[in-house]
């Protein structure tokens, strides 16, 4: 069987108990996304063997359970999945509430996701928002400020950068995309990200390179090369951190693979702009190496 590196273990599921260490809390409307996006997301994550709560209770008392808050203050990243009736549920505003009160008191890294939503709707209360508010107000009669809470933290939590699903691109890409950006929000407040990062790339790599062998089509052979360089970029950072030549060599070996890939595409496509493509990378390989070899000599040059 192809190899591009040795295979990594594949992720375990989370199971759902009180006692579980994880790094991610999902926040979202079951009836909207529990079986099509927040699923696809949790697995993404959990491919890319990050563990993530997933409250999988389809009813709930009066108010969030206490192991529901234990969750979200354990998190280091809550991500919040805005739906379209996500605001018509009082235990999802409940845990935004308690998400925003980690971010101030913990420093939790927050992820909105707008799913099919415009942000404004959210910072507005407006469409199917306002019409949310309307019943709590009318539930709520006695306890305004509750509701007002939620309101005022909704457009809080709108406020922050985050994913737009109503973007045209395909779903499958986006969850990957997110994954991939909560993973390296992780990694940024852990130690190890950085290797944790290369050898998550790795088994991308691998993956497509599986891939790719098996089909022979030129869009999954543009596939792994885009995965080589994210992984090449990667060791780039680690290399420029060192002057280890075994860190420098593993680098040099990914991009002179990338090169060859590149030479084939240009062989297979006949294509100008793969063949400037192809020399252009070629080039930063020199260039690279150039540096490799000034850093032997005890000096610095990119």
């Amino acid at each position: 069987m192809a190899s591009f590196d040795s295979f990594i273990p594949p992720p375990s599921f989370v199971s759902k108990t009180p006692q579980q260490i994880h790094d991610v809390f999902l926040s979202f409307r079951g009836e909207d996304t529990r079986y099509t996006f927040t699923s696809h997301l949790f697995a993404a994550l959990s491919r890319l063997q990050v563990k993530t709560y997933i409250d999988n209770e389809l009813e709930r008392g009066d108010e969030i359970s206490p192991s529901l808050v234990k969750a979200i203050e354990d998190a280091k990243v809550s991500v919040i999945i805005f739906s379209e009736n996500y605001a018509s549920s009082r235990w999802c505003l409940d845990e935004l509430v308690k998400i925003m009160e980690c971010r101030r008191n913990n420093g939790q890294i927050i992820v909105p996701i707008f799913y099919h939503i415009n942000p404004t709707q959210i910072r507005n209360q407006t469409g199917s928002y306002a019409q949310a508010f309307a019943n709590h107000e009318t539930r709520f009669v006695e306890n305004m400020s509750k509701v007002q809470t939620w309101r005022f933290t909704l457009a809080e939590v709108a406020n922050i950068s985050g994913w737009d699903c109503l973007t045209t691109r395909m779903e499958s890409e986006l969850v990957e995309q997110i994954a991939m950006d909560i993973l390296q929000k992780l990694d940024s407040i852990t130690s190890g990200g950085l290797e944790r990062r290369i050898a998550t790339y790795k088994k991308i790599a691998q993956q497509k390179l599986e891939k790719s062998l098996k089909t022979g089509t030129l869009k999954d052979m543009e596939e792994f090369i885009t995965s080589l360089h994210q992984l090449a970029d990667l060791k780039l950072e680690k290399a420029l951190r060192t002057d280890d030549s075994s860190v420098w060599d593993d680098l040099m070996g990914t991009y002179e693979r990338i090169v060859r890939l590149k030479q084939e595409k240009w062989v297979r496509t006949h294509n100008s702009k793969d063949m400037e493509d192809y020399m252009a990378t070629r080039e930063h390989a020199m260039q690279i190496q150039r540096e490799q070899s000034v850093r032997k000599m005890g000096l610095r040059g990119i």
